[in-house]
C-alpha cells in the first residue's frame, strides 16, 4: 500500500522500481484532498485534469523506458506566489483572482522537467506579506497539528498540505521566514537557500508588469519530509537563469560524509534581548548535549561582532525601501501597523527610513548589509552550523497582524514573534535548513534552524542529515492518519 506520508524521494524510487505507478501515486493524494483539504484549506486551486494527464503520461513514458528525471511522477505542490503556465496563480491578492499566467516560474519549468506533477497551488497571504496564510480571495488555511493555530506565512498553505499527506513537497518563497517559520510550525524539513542560488522568475509579490525592484533576501526553497528531498529539490531548482541575471553558477556537487563527531556545532538561543519559550530552549538545550555526548564540538556561543538589533534594522529598511517601488502606499501603510506593534523597536525603525529612503540612504543600508555578511561569515571559519531558534515558540492562532502573541507569562510583538529569529538570515544571505525537534506539552512541533556559511548547502545538507538521525524523522499529525487515505 502507498505511505500517503512517504518522502518525495521514497516516491520517486517506488514510481521508477515500478511498486506503484504515478497514476496509483495522483489518485491517494487527491483522494485526501477531497477528504482533508476542506478542514485545511491548504490547496487553493486544483488542476486535477492537468496532473491526471501528466501522471499518465509519466507512467507511459517509464513503460518505453524513459525517466524524465530525478522527481519522475512525483505529485507536487506550488505557493500560489510562484506562477504557473495554465493554472490560475493569484498571490492572495484580489486584483490577480483571475491570473492565469502564460509561463511557469523557472523554479516551477525546472520541477516539471524532473518529472513532477503539478496538483495545484497552495495558500498564502496577500502578496506573501503576513505570518499566517490567509487572505480575501481563499480564506484563511488551518494547521493540521490543531485547526485553530495558523501554519505559519507565508507559505502556510504548502506546510499544510506537505504536513497532512496531501502533496509530496512544495516550493515557497522567503524573504523574512516564509518556508522556514511554516516548517516548523507544521513538523516539516525546510531549507531557506543562499540568496542568489535559485532564480526568483515568476515570484509574486512583485505583481506581474511591475519593476523587479525585490533585489534583494528573497529566495525560493522546499518544505519535504526528509532532508533527502530537500537536496533532491535544490538540486533541480538551482542555478542561472536567463531571466534573472542575479542567480549565480554556483556548484552543487555531493559533499563527502562524515560522522556527526567530527563537526563543530555552535548553538544559541538568544538574539540580543530575544529568547524564545521554556520548551523551544530546553528542546535546543537538549539538542546541544545530546551532541556534546555523541563526541562533536559544540560551544554555546554567537557571532563576535553581529549585532542582532543592526541586522533586524537593516532587513526592514532594505525591504521596505525596495518594496514601495512596486507596492506604494500599501508598504507605507505597512510600516505604519509596524509602527502600531512594535513602536520603536529596531525593524520598526528601519523601515520607517526605507519607506522615505533616498538611492544614497539605501546604498547605505547595503552598505550595512555587507558588514554583517562579513562578521557572520567570519563565526562560519571555526563552526560547521550554528543551531538556533526558528520562532518563539510553536504555532500561534489565527489572530490578525499585529496582535501581540503570548509566550509563557510573556507578550511578544505580532512582527517579532513570525520572523525574530529567521530574517537576520535574510538579511546577509546564508543558507538556513529547519529539522523538526520536539514536542510541546500541547503536542504542537518545534523545530531547530541550522545555518551555515554561504553557498555551502551541499555541506550543510549533509551534515543535516547526519543532525536528524538525532532529532528524528517527520511525524505526521495524528489526526490526518487514521483512516487512510
Amino acid at each position: 500500500m502507498i505511505d500517503p506520508f512517504s518522502s518525495a524521494t521514497e516516491i520517486a524510487a517506488a514510481i521508477r522500481l515500478r511498486r506503484f505507478s504515478a497514476s496509483d501515486v495522483l489518485d491517494l493524494y487527491f483522494e485526501r484532498i477531497k477528504k482533508h483539504n476542506p478542514a485545511l484549506n491548504a490547496i487553493c486551486t486544483l488542476d486535477e485534469a492537468g496532473a491526471r494527464s501528466r501522471a499518465r503520461e509519466a507512467d507511459a513514458a517509464l513503460g518505453r523506458g524513459e525517466a524524465w528525471g530525478p522527481l519522475h511522477g512525483v505529485p507536487m505542490t506550488i505557493k500560489d506566489a510562484l506562477e504557473t503556465a495554465g493554472v490560475r496563480t493569484t498571490g492572495g491578492y484580489p486584483p490577480l483572482s483571475s491570473h492565469v499566467p502564460k509561463k511557469d516560474a523557472t523554479a516551477v519549468a525546472r520541477l516539471k522537467a524532473a518529472g513532477a506533477v503539478l496538483i495545484g497551488k497552495t495558500n498564502v497571504p496577500p502578496l506573501s506579506a503576513d505570518g499566517r496564510a490567509d487572505n480575501p480571495i481563499f480564506g484563511r488555511t488551518n494547521n493540521p497539528w490543531n485547526l485553530e493555530r495558523t501554519p505559519g506565512g507565508s507559505t502556510g498553505g504548502g506546510a499544510a498540505a506537505v504536513a497532512a499527506g496531501l502533496s509530496a513537497f512544495d516550493v515557497g518563497s522567503d524573504l523574512a521566514a516564509s518556508v522556514r517559520v511554516p516548517a516548523h510550525w507544521c513538523g516539516l524539513f525546510g531549507l531557506k537557500p543562499t540568496e542568489g542560488r535559485v532564480p526568483n522568475t515568476g515570484h509574486i509579490p512583485e505583481v506581474p508588469g511591475t519593476p523587479h525592484a525585490l533585489r534583494h533576501m528573497n529566495t525560493l526553497g522546499p518544505l519535504a519530509r526528509s532532508v533527502d528531498d530537500l537536496a533532491a529539490i535544490l538540486k533541480v531548482i538551482a542555478g542561472p537563469d536567463d531571466r534573472d541575471w542575479e542567480t549565480a553558477p554556483a556548484p552543487l556537487d555531493d559533499a563527502r560524509v562524515v560522522p556527526l563527531s567530527s563537526y563543530r556545532f555552535r548553538w544559541t538561543t538568544r538574539f540580543g534581548d530575544e529568547t524564545p519559550s521554556r520548551e523551544t530552549t530546553a528542546a535546543i538545550t537538549d539538542l546541544a548535549n545530546k551532541l556534546s555526548r555523541s563526541g562533536a564540538s559544540v560551544e554555546n556561543r554567537g557571532p563576535a561582532g553581529f549585532s542582532f538589533e543592526e541586522a533586524w534594522e537593516t532587513w526592514g529598511e532594505v525591504v521596505i525601501a525596495e518594496r514601495v517601488v512596486t507596492q506604494g502606499e500599501a508598504a507605507r501603510e505597512r510600516v505604519e501597523k509596524l509602527h502600531a506593534s512594535l513602536g520603536d523597536l529596531p525593524v520598526a525603525r528601519g523601515a520607517a527610513r526605507g519607506a522615505r529612503a533616498s538611492v544614497a540612504d539605501y546604498m547605505v543600508a547595503l552598505t550595512r548589509r555587507d558588514r554583517l555578511i562579513t562578521a557572520l561569515e567570519a563565526f562560519f571559519a571555526d563552526c560547521d552550523a550554528w543551531l538556533c531558534p526558528v520562532a518563539y515558540g510553536p504555532a500561534i492562532g489565527h489572530i490578525p497582524f499585529g496582535t501581540a502573541v503570548d509566550v509563557d507569562e510573556r507578550k511578544v510583538p505580532y512582527f517579532l514573534a513570525t520572523t525574530a529569529f529567521t530574517c537576520p538570515f535574510n538579511l546577509t544571505g546564508h543558507p538556513a535548513v529547519v529539522l523538526p525537534l520536539a514536542m510541546t506539552k500541547e503536542g504542537l512541533p518545534i523545530g531547530v534552524q541550522v545555518v551555515g556559511r554561504r553557498w555551502s548547502e551541499p555541506a550543510l545538507l549533509a551534515l543535516a542529515k547526519q543532525l536528524s538521525l538525532v532529532t528524528g524523522p517527520f511525524r505526521p499529525p495524528p489526526a490526518f492518519i487514521s483512516g487512510a487515505p
